[in-house]
């Protein structure tokens, strides 16, 4: 498990679908700026090194030329990686390469097999002085000089992604704390005194912007209050005058269907008013599932029976859920409502077993390649123009909201079925 989860993490920032940091984004910048002036920098020292060395060898070769013709008699003792050769001019000496008799007088550089040789030919009285000078030593110098100039790049270079990282974060803490205040919506404001420009800019804007929120949400707050309080005080006429005609017994029919829609309407408001507070919490209590059920067919039963479409309700009566009544009855209204538009015929069967409640028809079916997008609010899989693509999108919302979940099985054809899972899955 511990392995899975690095995993995940390494992949999430290093793979494709990862976010892009800042920090380490300045880092590396700083990074790749340093390695190529300290690379730069290596290859200007190693350039030059070789040619003060090449220069060096030159100036040794020639010295060593003029001390044998000053002293030709008793010529300086040279070290081994030099060698010596004179003959008459036109007379190849002993042990001399064919190829470095053939040169003229000068400086000359010439290579035998994979090693290099500075060269010193001079004519003096007649003889001809050759003067090899072996480069294997300061080769060897080179290399010694090149794989510490490497080492030191790719040193300085991890140095200064380090010290990129530790510097980036203090340039972006202020960022950082930005962040934080946003993310726990700190009180006070963000901006504040000596504040980079960049960052004093960002937080101004910030605080404007979380001003205008909360004066938004306040005018969003007193307006579903005000909603609340002007529906219910003429919901409440409604019902009470109902509630006397039904003693009336030409009436009484017409009185109760008022009383119905009357309550219906009422947990509607008290779903919408859910949903638009934010933050605000269910308030569960025991619900008798089929008696709901009852409630909720009555006025889907006219359009169902005017089509010949048969609406079934085959909640056992002893299945009680601990929910919102006013939230499950949206919940269960929608999914009917959606159920008996896209039904032109069959059945629609309401069950609920393992607190699972499924609601499903004989309708026309959702293609496959719609079903992902069903719960997406206005989106709408039928051709049909009656609807408004909000009925699952709330469904989702209220389930969400209440910590159920919900899930849609259908067949082109055949028909659908939309579960509410009360209880988690194991």
């Amino acid at each position: 498990m511990v392995v899975a989860t690095s995993w995940w993490r390494l992949i999430r920032r290093f793979g494709p679908e990862r976010r892009r940091s800042m920090r380490w984004r300045l880092a590396w910048s700083f990074t790749i700026l340093t390695a190529v002036a300290v690379l730069v920098l290596a290859v200007a020292v190693f350039w030059a090194s070789e040619e003060l060395e090449e220069d060096l060898i030159d100036e040794i070769v020639n010295t060593a030329l003029e001390d044998v013709i000053r002293h030709p008699q008793s010529p300086p003792a040279l070290p081994p990686h030099m060698q010596l050769f004179h003959a008459p001019v036109g007379v190849a000496p002993a042990g001399l390469p064919a190829e470095v008799f053939t040169m003229h007088p000068g400086n000359h550089e010439w290579f035998n097999a994979e090693t290099e040789f500075h060269l010193g030919i001079r004519d003096q009285g007649g003889q001809r002085f050759y003067l090899l000078y072996d480069t294997r030593e300061h080769e060897a110098r080179l290399a010694w000089l090149l794989t510490s100039l490497v080492v030191g790049v790719l040193v300085l270079s991890v140095l200064a992604l380090w010290f990129g990282q530790w510097l980036a974060g203090v340039l972006l803490q202020p960022l950082a704390r930005l962040t934080q205040g946003v993310r726990e919506d700190h009180p006070q404001p963000f901006s504040a005194a000596g504040q980079d420009e960049e960052v004093a800019l960002l937080a101004e804007a910030l605080d404007r912007y979380r001003l205008h929120n909360r004066n938004l949400i306040a005018r969003e707050r007193e307006f579903t209050a005000n909603v609340s309080h002007e529906l219910r005080t003429p919901l409440t006429r409604i019902r009470t005058s109902a509630e006397l005609l039904a003693d009336a017994p030409a009436v009484a029919e017409r009185a109760l269907r008022i009383i119905a829609g009357v309550d219906a309407l009422e947990r509607r408001l008290q779903g919408l008013l859910f949903l638009a507070r934010e933050g605000a919490a269910p308030h569960p209590q025991p619900v008798q599932l089929q008696v709901l059920v009852a409630q909720l067919l009555g006025p889907h039963q006219a359009v169902a029976a005017a089509r010949g479409l048969l609406i079934s309700n085959r909640v056992p009566a002893d299945v009680q859920l601990h929910a919102d009544p006013a939230l499950l009855a949206m919940v269960i209204d929608n999914l009917l409502g959606n159920a008996v538009r896209y039904t032109p015929d069959g059945e629609i069967v309401i069950d609920c077993a393992d607190g699972v409640l499924s609601v499903q028809d004989s309708g026309e079916g959702i293609p496959p390649e719609q079903l992902p997008h069903v719960f997406e609010r206005h989106y709408r899989a039928s051709r049909q123009h009656d609807g408004s693509g909000l009925g699952l999108a709330i469904v989702e919302r209220v389930a969400s909201l209440c910590g159920w979940r919900c899930a849609i099985d259908s067949t082109p054809g055949v028909g659908t079925t939309v579960r509410v899972h009360f209880t988690p899955q194991q």
